[in-house]
């Protein structure tokens, strides 16, 4: 699962620290990835796009728009996304209290205090992430969706290629696998025994479909502008969303 994450503190220094403590103790959890974005007002924040993060770490004091007022948009754009209050002292926490945040940090903030909110956020966020039952040989699998590549049938079974690069042979059958796939709409069959995750599809050129993992499928050409047309709505669709 990847993690989108912004912080947001007008002191550059303080900004970089956290972001870095961030990738640090991110690196705790292999099975995840975190992206980062970093900004020094919260106008340059709001300005890159409210709901492209899952979390937010936001400094209350800042020069023109202080922190909570940014939350305060941010929440208007996404009710769930997590919310934590940067400040000098905790008697800011009461006027932050109408935006629900998620945790407050201190500054200096303790290291374990860190630890212990980006823990929680990683439960909390994979609650809200589908996540397949994939049957393999003498095994199964919990799969979120997200972590999905693409679904590729290989004869009697199906590869489900991941974001971290592993390959899960699934025995189930490829109308199995379509069948809770394309239950979410970020997948796609993209042609015959094929489906992929369009979070993950770098471009489309020509017909072709280039893959986050360097992967590339051409879109049948039987409906291909009905392909190409549920491409394009997704990622409007995306972009709404931010």
């Amino acid at each position: 699962m990847v993690f989108h994450i912004a912080v947001t503190d007008d002191i550059p220094a303080d900004a970089q620290k956290l972001a870095g403590d961030i990738r640090r103790i991110f690196s705790n959890y292999p099975q995840h990835h975190v992206s980062i974005q970093v900004f020094d007002s919260a106008e340059s924040m709001l300005s890159f796009g409210a709901g492209s993060f899952q979390m937010a770490f936001l400094d209350i004091l800042m020069d023109g728009m202080n922190g909570i007022e940014l939350a305060k948009k941010l929440r208007a754009a996404d009710i769930n996304m997590l919310i934590v209050f940067l400040t000098s002292s905790p008697e800011y926490a009461f006027e932050a209290f109408p935006v629900h945040p998620f945790d407050y940090l201190v500054k200096p903030y303790p290291d374990e205090d860190l630890q212990r909110v980006l823990s929680e956020a990683v439960r909390a966020l994979q609650l809200e992430e589908t996540v397949f039952p994939i049957r393999a040989a003498y095994t199964s699998y919990q799969v979120p969706a997200a972590s999905i590549v693409s679904a590729v049938a290989q004869g009697h079974s199906v590869e489900l290629n991941m974001e971290d690069g592993q390959t899960i042979r699934s025995i189930m059958t490829f109308a199995e696998i379509r069948t809770l796939l394309l239950t979410e709409p970020r997948f796609l069959e993209s042609n015959r025994g094929v489906i992929v995750n369009m979070d993950h599809v770098a471009s489309l050129e020509k017909g072709v479909l280039h893959l986050s993992d360097r992967s590339v499928f051409s879109l049948r050409t039987r409906n291909r502008g009905e392909l190409i047309s549920q491409f394009t709505q997704y990622q409007i669709s995306r972009l709404k969303r931010g």
